[in-house]
């Protein structure tokens, strides 16, 4: 029984001076990234929707946000469409409704006259108002209009 009582007394000290110990460690702090171009969208709220608005780059993709040129390119066919209807159609094609079932397809490689179909059909599917659909269906036109030759 003595044997045991020193055994466990042993254990004890011998965890108290691991404790207590001070163990050098070395470290090294990360190296800054600097960059010229940034490197994440800036995010905005549009206040009347509360959605999140993103200021990217043009995308080679087929996919860009939508910026004043597509605005103008659109409003030359549909004279009430505003940047913030375009924004809430990217929104919806890009992170919302249309990408649960596949990622954002490039829009410009499909003809323009494919689209109303195509969205008619996906709206049906991703459950979208009327007013999403018309959003995404102009968002997708302006990007057409503006297209790169």
């Amino acid at each position: 029984m003595k044997l045991n009582k020193l055994i466990l007394i042993a254990l004890i000290a011998v965890s108290m001076v691991e404790c207590k110990s001070k163990k050098s460690v070395a470290t090294t702090a990360p190296t800054p990234v600097t960059s010229n171009t940034p490197t994440t969208p800036t995010n905005t709220t549009t206040p009347t929707t509360g959605f999140s608005t993103f200021s990217t780059p043009k995308s080679t993709e087929g996919v860009p946000a939508p910026e004043d040129k597509e605005l103008a390119a659109i409003q030359a066919q549909y004279s009430d469409v505003t940047l913030e209807k375009l924004q809430i159609g990217h929104m919806l094609y890009t992170v919302g409704a249309c990408i649960n079932c596949h990622g954002a397809k490039n829009i410009y490689k499909r003809e323009t006259s494919q689209w109303k179909g195509i969205i008619d059909n996906m709206a049906e599917m991703a459950k979208l108002n009327e007013a999403q659909k018309d959003a995404v269906f102009k968002y997708v036109l302006s990007v057409k209009v503006t297209q790169p030759k």
